[in-house]
């Protein structure tokens, strides 16, 4: 849980709460809404249960087959998180599937074998979202059996868009599923003021339209931020909401795409290698730690050093963009 102890913030604090309660408009009716979902959860025991105990209602998407997700998803349900499946799906780029994924040559009924396999392991969970997938989104009949199986087990989609011809919330739609679409990734970049960037996209693009919806990761940089600006939101009017109150119906049409800074077409990010003066081995299937070598980027850079507490960097400019 959240503890007061934390140094305050006094900078990141009262500029972030000058953007979001004085800088744009309120909606013509009720209050903005936020619901952030954490991705990747299951490979790091440590930051999966300081994810779950972020101080909001976060919605938790665990890989079912992850050496964690099982123990997990029991802890989050326990917490009161909403718990979905991140369902491994294939990549464009011909990234490795995880185990348990989706791709696009696989005949219906396995794919559709798989996704009751996860709700198996994961029976907590309410719906599903795509882990990468920026091929088998793509795919019309992919989807399609992927949409089927999820109306058997009637749960909901949320697209994670990690491609621009994505094709799972109109598949969702057709099938009479609850669904919904990523506005923001929050952590593309491990820094502090990108990410602190991004939370004031997802805040404007809420109170332009009314919700919003984000996805993060349990990275450090992503869980510190969190820690520290969550507890502001109710004294700046925003309300946050697991991602299901934020669904909209079967026939409802699709809300307008964010084509902002907080738009990635492409593939999400995969998790850093440690830098090279703190070097570690991955530990085999099931030992505590870090994700397996098969999500390591050699080629991303290194995220900066958390500042000390109380000395996170202050916001960006506050002033709103269209």
């Amino acid at each position: 849980m959240f503890h007061s102890a934390r140094a305050p913030l006094t900078g990141l604090a009262a500029r972030l709460l000058t953007l979001i309660a004085v800088a744009l408009p309120w909606p013509a009716a009720g209050t903005p809404r936020i619901a952030i979902v954490i991705d990747d959860i299951g490979y790091h025991a440590e930051r999966g249960l300081r994810a779950i105990r972020l101080p909001a209602a976060l919605t938790c998407a665990v890989i079912p087959l992850s050496p964690h997700g099982p123990r997990l998803a029991r802890e989050a349900a326990q917490q009161g998180c909403e718990v979905i499946i991140h369902m491994p799906m294939a990549a464009n780029n011909g990234q490795p599937l995880d185990a348990g994924g989706i791709d696009t040559h696989m005949a219906a009924e396995l794919i559709q074998a798989r996704i009751s396999e996860a709700f198996d392991l994961l029976p907590q969970a309410r719906g599903l979202n795509n882990h990468m997938g920026s091929l088998a989104t793509s795919d019309p009949a992919t989807m399609d059996a992927v949409m089927a199986s999820l109306a058997r087990h009637g749960a909901f989609f949320l697209d994670s868009r990690t491609s621009a011809q994505s094709v799972g919330e109109s598949a969702a739609r057709r099938h009479g599923l609850p669904a919904a679409g990523r506005d923001v990734f929050l952590d593309n970049q491990r820094d502090l003021l990108a990410i602190n960037e991004q939370f004031n996209q997802l805040l404007r693009i809420a109170r332009r339209r009314g919700s919003a919806i984000a996805i993060g990761h349990p990275y450090p940089e992503t869980l510190e931020y969190l820690e520290r600006v969550l507890p502001l939101m109710p004294q700046a009017g925003i309300e946050i909401v697991p991602v299901s109150r934020l669904l909209r119906a079967g026939d409802a049409p699709e809300l307008p795409r964010n084509t902002g800074p907080g738009r990635r077409p492409e593939e999400p990010f995969t998790t850093p290698q440690r830098p090279p003066s703190a070097p570690q081995a991955h530990p085999g299937p099931g030992g505590a730690g870090q994700l397996p070598p098969k999500h390591e980027n050699k080629h991303e850079k290194q995220p900066a050093a958390l500042p000390e507490k109380g000395r996170l960097p202050p916001t960006v400019s506050a002033q709103p963009r269209s």
